[in-house]
């Protein structure tokens, strides 16, 4: 009766020890490639600075210094491909690169990626974040009709932070929707005004200025 006893515990132990593996997650490590289109707006006031005085860009300014202040109408469609390794099941980096259209420019990023997901489960929040450099693909060198700016002028840095949810499907295929928050570092072409040679801003612009363009908007990605 006691060896029964004992047979009995044993065969428990080794079928609760056998569901417990089942049931734990599989820890996969794999390259992993991801194809995204995101959508953003632009956020902000862009202030322009009259500096006829001074031969370069104050860093130190009154308000009298300010030639006007347009809103950053600019809105961002972009599409990216990442190529990362999958560590675990929680962390991933790569290198990514893809095409950002503007109203009338756009960028090509090239970025380091690091992913994290909070979880690991079939739906998990994850966070993301994009830090690159972003070359210029074509620029109008005419000025928009309302503002009599060109934005975007120059390439430059750029960054851009997720966050949101990863939907798995399987081991292997798995859906991104997150927020996202970007900033690209460009200049912006102007005019400022010069009395004796006339109005001309509708032309070309005698002026520019860097600044640091701020989007927010959503990504939708494809993991596989």
């Amino acid at each position: 009766m006691k060896r029964t006893a004992i047979l009995l515990i044993s065969i428990c132990m080794l079928v609760l020890s056998a569901q417990a593996q089942r049931n734990k997650s599989q820890q996969i490590s794999r390259f992993l490639y991801m194809s995204s289109i995101g959508y953003s707006g632009g956020v902000g006031n862009i202030e322009l600075l009259d500096y006829h005085n001074d031969a370069f860009l104050p860093i130190h300014y009154d308000e009298n210094s300010i030639l006007k202040t347009i809103r950053n109408n600019n809105f961002n469609i972009d599409v990216n491909q990442l190529f990362a390794y999958q560590f675990n099941n929680y962390f991933y980096m790569g290198i990514g690169a893809g095409i950002s259209f503007w109203h009338y420019t756009a960028f090509v990023p090239l970025y380091l990626n690091l992913s994290v997901n909070m979880m690991d489960s079939k739906i998990a929040p994850t966070a993301y974040l994009n830090l690159g450099y972003s070359f210029k693909w074509y620029i109008s060198s005419q000025p928009e009709v309302m503002t009599r700016v060109v934005h975007g002028a120059t390439t430059g840095p750029m960054g851009e932070f997720g966050l949101g949810v990863r939907i798995k499907l399987n081991d292997k295929l798995g859906l991104l929707l997150a927020g996202n928050y970007k900033v690209q570092h460009s200049s912006i072409n102007y005019t400022i005004p010069d009395a004796a040679a006339g109005d001309f801003s509708a032309f070309y612009t005698n002026a520019s200025q860097n600044l640091l363009y701020h989007f927010a908007g959503i990504r939708l990605g494809l993991q596989y």
